[in-house]
């Protein structure tokens, strides 16, 4: 296992800094001069430089992936069936985001986008499985509602000759049918 960089032994909240101060546009240079002012003893500019550069590749494959799901989450639209879909595109986007900030920490300091090709393939395969798990549910469900307005429509259809035959009023007919959906007939 690899030794923790001068940066990664720094405090959260110097790190955090680090990190706005680069959002902000701050150079190397600038970062470094900040850091000799809160701290007693600064890291190397070079070891400030390798930060900034992972922080850099990490932005660029933080913005793709929020990219593509927001892309992903407004063909879903704001349906009900969409949000188990939107909740599982976010676990997925989180999982690939832990890869790569594993992959960030590697000994070779580069950045690959997806980190363990085997676990990437993995969150792969589970996301499928959970794909077609919610298609089964849905076509349980179409199947449940299919057969269900198929015997209202044939419950509809005696009400309609009890009401011919008897000579029922638009009250009674209206009556009969509510019966019907309270599962009264």
């Amino acid at each position: 296992m690899t030794r923790p960089s001068s940066i990664d032994q720094l405090p959260e909240e110097v790190r955090t800094e680090i990190g706005r101060l680069r959002t902000l546009g701050w150079t190397i240079d600038q970062i470094l001069e900040q850091l000799r002012t809160l701290l007693d003893q600064a890291p190397s500019r070079s070891a400030v430089g390798r930060h900034l550069q992972k922080l850099d590749k990490l932005t660029v494959y933080i913005g793709r992936a929020q990219r593509l799901a927001e892309s992903v989450v407004q063909k879903l639209g704001d349906a009900p069936e969409s949000r188990s879909g939107r909740l599982n595109i976010e676990l997925m986007q989180s999982g690939i985001l832990d890869l790569l900030l594993r992959a960030a920490d590697a000994e070779d300091g580069e950045v690959s986008p997806l980190g363990s090709a085997k676990e990437a393939a993995l969150m792969a395969k589970a996301l499928a499985d959970l794909a077609r798990a919610r298609q089964s549910d849905a076509d349980v469900t179409l199947r449940l509602k299919r057969e269900l307005a198929a015997e209202m429509e044939k419950k509809l259809r005696q009400v309609e000759t009890e009401a011919t035959a008897q000579a029922m009023t638009p009250a009674d007919v209206l009556e009969r049918v509510r019966a019907l959906y309270r599962g009264e007939a």
